[in-house]
């Protein structure tokens, strides 16, 4: 204990080696393995590492897959837009409005997470199903002569599901920033003069802005690479990329094809990762240019203060 205490390196090493161990071996290491696969060919049926771009250039000249790609990306962010949509006013509402019993409302919104992915999926399966719990209510009261197949196995089906299953990734960190809003500054700027929708503008926006930034790149995240939800719920319309990747490794044995689209994949999931950070910046970056600008004019229309006697400052 006391060599350990003697030496910072050996405590950090004791604290973030085997984080470091398995960041490598889980992450790092499969990511290399993607990537050399990714440029690698099928010959005769043996991997023969050759170094060609062939995989990329088969995939981006191929509708299938970039169709697939752009039909991830635009329903992640339909997920993601839907999801921050339904997180932010129930946050507020549980970080303003509710005075007691604030954990029982968040572990009401975050019980999801307690059931199993897969157990969601059949979960609105038998939800929305031909036979399902919603067909059999329509069809009781009269709503609907026969059950209806609009519900399930369908575009909408998908969003909806992977709404379900992003919804408490996306409320977690934009409650989390919320209570960290001060209520008097709040009251503050009521009191000063701002309606209820410039205080949330003005005021409540710009400091849960990370929070939902995170919420929104967990929930982008998760509905792109989703592989689940378009297979048991949605339609052959439906499969996304994962899919796509999925089915080179299991049906065509194209192994490299589906490494390359595995790269793709992580090249997007880097990008989305990276993008928030990169506009906070600018936006930090824009708002230090206005307020040096609000001082500049502030200082020219402010008139001059006397300094002494017969003289005025410039």
């Amino acid at each position: 204990m006391t060599l350990i205490r003697r030496h910072r390196w050996l405590q950090a090493l004791i604290l973030f080696g085997p984080a470091a161990i398995w960041a490598v071996a889980f992450i790092i290491f499969p990511m290399v393995e993607a990537v050399k696969m990714s440029l690698s060919q099928i010959s005769y049926y043996r991997l023969v590492h050759d170094w060609t771009l062939e995989n990329f250039d088969t995939f981006f000249s191929n509708p299938l897959y970039t169709e697939g790609l752009w039909r991830s990306v635009e329903r992640g962010l339909i997920v993601a837009a839907i999801s921050v949509a339904i997180s932010l006013p129930l946050a507020h509402f549980i970080s303003f409005r509710v005075k007691k019993n604030q954990f029982a409302w968040f572990a009401a919104v975050v019980v999801a997470l307690w059931l199993g992915y897969l157990l969601r999926i059949v979960g609105w399966r038998i939800l929305l199903g031909n036979e399902g719990v919603l067909n059999g209510l329509l069809t009781g009261v009269g709503i609907l002569d026969k059950p209806t197949k609009v519900l399930v196995f369908n575009p909408f089906a998908v969003i909806l599901v992977q709404v379900h299953l992003a919804m408490s990734f996306t409320f977690i960190p934009i409650f989390v920033v919320m209570q960290r809003v001060p209520h008097r500054l709040m009251q503050a700027a009521g009191d000063l003069g701002a309606r209820r929708w410039r205080q949330i503008l003005e005021v409540e926006a710009p400091l849960i802005a990370p929070g939902v930034a995170i919420g929104f790149t967990f929930a982008f995240v998760l509905s792109f690479g989703d592989y689940f939800a378009p297979t048991l719920v949605g339609d052959p319309g439906s499969i996304g990329i994962a899919n796509l990747a999925s089915s080179q490794f299991q049906q065509g044995l194209a192994w490299p094809l589906g490494a390359a689209i595995g790269v793709v994949m992580i090249v997007t999931v880097l990008v989305a990762l990276a993008l928030p950070s990169v506009l906070f910046r600018i936006y930090k970056r824009v708002v230090r240019m206005r307020a040096r600008r609000g001082e500049r004019r502030a200082a020219q229309l402010a008139p001059p203060v006397p300094v002494g006697e017969g003289v005025t400052a410039p």
